[in-house]
């Protein structure tokens, strides 16, 4: 028998046996258990950061890419108004220019040449399909 076994079951005998059998086993355990827990909670905050690094630069990316598309907004606006401002310059032009004809048909019945007449019924189309167009181009 060991030498061990023959000594009763004290208080001392057993607070040495935690001591030095438990003890040190629970020790490594736990100390096993803090370095794996800590191992993943780098990893853990590593990941973490590397994905706040992402989001960042996404971020970034989003805000250039939000500030080109209110200044090509801000551009389009511009665009629009010089269009329609366009568009209203070139209905006045049209309604002179029928309003002349008209006239010139009207006071002149015999000498309005159909040629002329046909000349400026020519413009007055080419003017009406630039109108047409350029309110496409606002609407579209």
């Amino acid at each position: 028998m060991s030498p061990m076994s023959d000594q009763p079951v004290t208080l001392g005998v057993l607070a040495r046996f935690h001591r030095e059998v438990i003890l040190p086993d629970i020790q490594k355990i736990v100390e096993e258990s803090e370095k794996h827990l800590r191992d993943e909670m780098h990893g853990l905050h590593d990941a973490v950061l590397t994905r706040l690094d992402g989001l960042e630069v996404e971020y970034v990316a989003i805000r250039v890419g939000l500030q080109r598309v209110e200044q090509r907004l801000d551009q389009l606006e511009t665009d629009y108004r010089e269009l329609v401002a366009a568009v209203s310059r070139l209905d006045e032009r049209l309604s002179r220019v029928e309003k002349r004809l008209d006239d010139l048909v009207a006071v002149q019945p015999k000498y309005a040449l159909r040629s002329d007449v046909q000349d400026l019924e020519a413009r007055v189309d080419r003017l009406q399909d630039q109108i047409r167009a350029l309110q496409q181009r606002l609407e579209g």
